[in-house]
C-alpha cells in the first residue's frame, strides 16, 4: 500500500501526465486548492503552496509530504510542475470542441472533478484554454491557478490510473531490456555498402502535380521527386501523411529516397491534410478531421497511381514502375498504408472497443472511434501495385480485427518509439503487428525519440534539434534499406535487416531495437 508521502507524490506527477494529454474555455476565477476524495476520508493542498515549491525547491507547508521523497524524486517532481508547452490557444479552443477532445476531457473530468464529485469537464476546458493563452505557454501550476473552482480529485480513479502508468512503464521497460539481452556488442566490421545516411548517386529533382478526380471531387495537389538522369526503370513511392501535416513534412525523406532511384509522391488528402486543419482553426468545420478519410485516403493513392499510370507514357518516358509500388505511412497514414495492404474495417470489433472506458495511454483511439460514422457498407480498399509498407508510429489495433490484418501479405515494416500515449506501444503497436502473420514483417524501436514534437515540452524542445537529425538519419536509412529491397528488387539489401546492423548505425544514446521474421 502506498505511503501518503508517495501518494502525494505519484498523484501530482499524474496531474502532470493528465495536463500533457489534455488541450483546452474561459475564467476568470481561480482554484486555491486542491482537495484528494478517497470514500469519506481526504486531505488538502493549497495551490499557492505548489507554486512556492515550484519556484523554489521548497515549500515549509509541504515539507510534511516532501521530506518523505527522495531528493531526486522531489526534483523530478519540480521539473514536471514548471515544465510549460507552446500551443497555439486557438487550436486549444477549436479542439476543445471537436467530438475527440470532448471525450477526452469528459474522461479526465471523471478524476479532476468540481466540487460535489461533479465531472470536471468545463473546468478543465475553461483553465486549459485560458493558461494556452498565457506568456509562459501551458504548465501545471498555471493550469491549477487558472481553474474556475476548487479541484476535487477522485483518488480511488487516480490511483488506478497511476498502477496502470507505472504497469505499463515496468512492462515497456521489460521488454526493451528483453531486446537489449540479445543485442550484444556493437559490430566492429566495416558495412559493406554505402553510407545509407549519405545521399545517393542521383539528384531529386521536384514538381507538383495537380490532380482532380471528378468523381469524388478531390483536389489532390500532390509533390513528386524524380531521381535526374536515372536512365532505366524508376520504382515509385508514396508517402502518406499524418493529421494536418504539410506536404514538406517529409520533404528530406523524399529527397533521400530520389537520390537513390526512387521516384517519391508526397499527395495531400484534403479531409484531413493541413488546408483542413488551417479551415478548422477558423471554425469552418467542427472537426479537425472527416471520418470519411479513412475511406478516402486510401482511394486517393489509388486514384493518383491510376494517373500516373495514364501519365507514364507522356510525361516520364514510361520510366516509372507502377505495378510494384512502395508506400512509407506517419501516423493516420499507416492506416492508410494497411488499408490499401488489404486490411478491411472490421465494426463489430471497433463498436467493442469504443464503448469501453477511455484508455488515456493510448489516445488514438478516440481517432479510430471516428470511423464508426462511416456507413456500415463493407468495401476492399486493398490496391494490388501495393508491394511494401513502412509504417511510422501507425494505429489500427481497434480498426482491424486480427482475422482483417492477416489479409495482409506484402512485407510490412513499423517504426515507433518506446515512449508514446499517442500509440501505445505495447497496447496500440505491438498487437498491430504481431496479427501481421502472413508477411516478412521488421518492427524497430526508436529509443528515446519522440512520436511528434507536440509531445514535447518547452524545456525538451530545447534540445530537439539533435534528436530530430537522428530521427530524420535513422528513417532515412531503414526505408532505403526497406525499399531497395522489397520495391527494387535489390535482394542484397533484405539482409541488412538484422540486429547486428542496426548497431552499426545506432548514435547514442538513441538505440534501435529489432524484432524480424522473414
Amino acid at each position: 500500500m502506498l505511503s501518503r508521502s508517495r501518494l502525494v507524490n505519484s498523484t501530482l506527477l499524474t496531474i502532470a501526465v493528465l495536463l500533457g494529454v489534455v488541450i483546452y474555455q474561459r475564467s476568470t476565477i481561480s482554484a486555491d486548492t486542491i482537495r484528494f476524495n478517497y470514500s469519506l476520508l481526504g486531505f488538502k493542498i493549497e495551490v499557492k503552496d505548489l507554486e512556492d515549491f515550484a519556484k523554489q525547491g521548497v515549500s515549509d507547508n509541504l515539507n510534511f509530504y516532501l521530506k518523505r521523497i527522495p531528493p531526486q524524486q522531489t526534483q523530478k517532481l519540480q521539473q514536471f510542475l514548471t515544465q510549460s508547452y507552446d500551443v497555439d490557444p486557438v487550436l486549444v479552443y477549436r479542439y476543445s470542441r471537436t467530438s475527440v477532445g470532448v471525450k477526452m476531457l469528459q474522461r479526465i473530468g471523471e478524476i479532476i472533478q468540481l466540487p460535489g464529485n461533479l465531472n470536471g469537464f468545463y473546468g478543465l476546458r475553461a483553465a486549459i484554454v485560458q493558461t494556452a493563452e498565457s506568456p509562459t505557454g501551458i504548465n501545471l501550476i498555471e493550469f491549477l491557478k487558472r481553474f474556475p473552482t476548487q479541484i476535487d480529485l477522485d483518488l480511488e480513479e487516480l490511483l488506478e490510473l497511476i498502477g496502470k502508468i507505472a504497469e505499463t512503464e515496468k512492462q515497456t521497460d521489460r521488454f526493451i531490456e528483453s531486446l537489449a539481452k540479445d543485442v550484444g556488442e556493437k559490430p566492429k566490421f566495416k558495412l559493406n555498402i554505402p553510407d545509407l545516411s549519405q545521399p545517393g548517386r542521383y539528384r531529386a529533382i521536384a514538381q507538383t502535380r495537380k490532380f482532380y478526380d471528378k468523381q469524388r471531387d478531390r483536389h489532390l495537389n500532390s509533390d513528386l521527386y524524380l531521381p535526374q538522369g536515372k536512365t532505366d526503370t524508376i520504382p515509385v513511392i508514396v508517402v502518406s501523411n499524418g493529421l494536418g501535416a504539410k506536404r514538406d513534412r517529409f520533404r528530406e525523406l523524399a529527397t533521400h529516397l530520389a537520390s537513390y532511384g526512387f521516384a517519391v509522391v508526397i499527395p495531400d488528402h484534403p479531409g484531413s491534410d493541413r488546408r483542413r486543419q488551417k479551415a478548422f482553426l477558423k471554425g469552418l468545420y467542427r472537426e479537425n478531421f472527416d471520418a470519411t478519410d479513412f475511406r478516402d485516403r486510401p482511394r486517393d493513392i489509388s486514384f493518383i497511381l491510376d494517373e500516373l499510370e495514364r501519365l507514364n507514357l507522356t510525361s516520364f518516358n514510361n520510366k516509372l514502375d507502377l505495378q510494384r509500388v512502395g508506400i512509407f505511412g506517419y501516423s493516420i497514414g499507416g492506416t492508410t498504408a494497411l488499408a490499401l495492404a488489404g486490411a478491411e474495417i472490421d465494426r463489430q470489433r471497433l463498436e467493442r472497443q469504443c464503448d469501453r472506458p477511455l484508455n488515456l495511454l493510448n489516445i488514438s483511439i478516440l481517432y479510430q472511434c471516428r470511423a464508426s460514422e462511416l456507413p456500415r457498407s463493407r468495401q476492399s480498399l486493398k490496391d494490388e501495385r501495393i508491394k511494401a509498407a513502412f509504417m511510422f508510429v501507425p494505429f489500427g489495433n481497434s480498426l482491424f480485427s486480427q482475422q482483417s490484418l492477416q489479409h495482409i501479405s506484402i512485407p510490412v515494416m513499423f517504426q515507433v518509439v518506446e515512449r508514446d500515449f499517442l500509440t501505445s506501444l505495447l497496447e496500440e503497436q505491438l498487437p498491430l503487428y504481431n496479427s501481421l502473420a502472413r508477411s516478412d514483417r521488421y518492427f524497430v524501436i526508436s529509443q528515446g525519440l519522440p512520436h511528434s514534437n507536440v509531445t514535447l515540452s518547452n524545456q525538451q524542445q530545447l534540445g530537439q534539434e539533435k534528436k530530430s537529425e537522428v530521427a530524420k538519419t535513422y528513417q532515412n536509412i531503414l526505408s532505403t534499406i526497406f525499399f531497395k529491397g522489397y520495391i527494387a528488387g535489390e535482394s542484397s539489401y533484405i539482409s541488412y535487416l538484422n540486429k547486428e546492423y542496426l548497431q552499426a548505425i545506432v548514435r547514442e544514446p538513441y538505440n534501435l531495437y529489432l524484432l524480424g521474421k522473414k
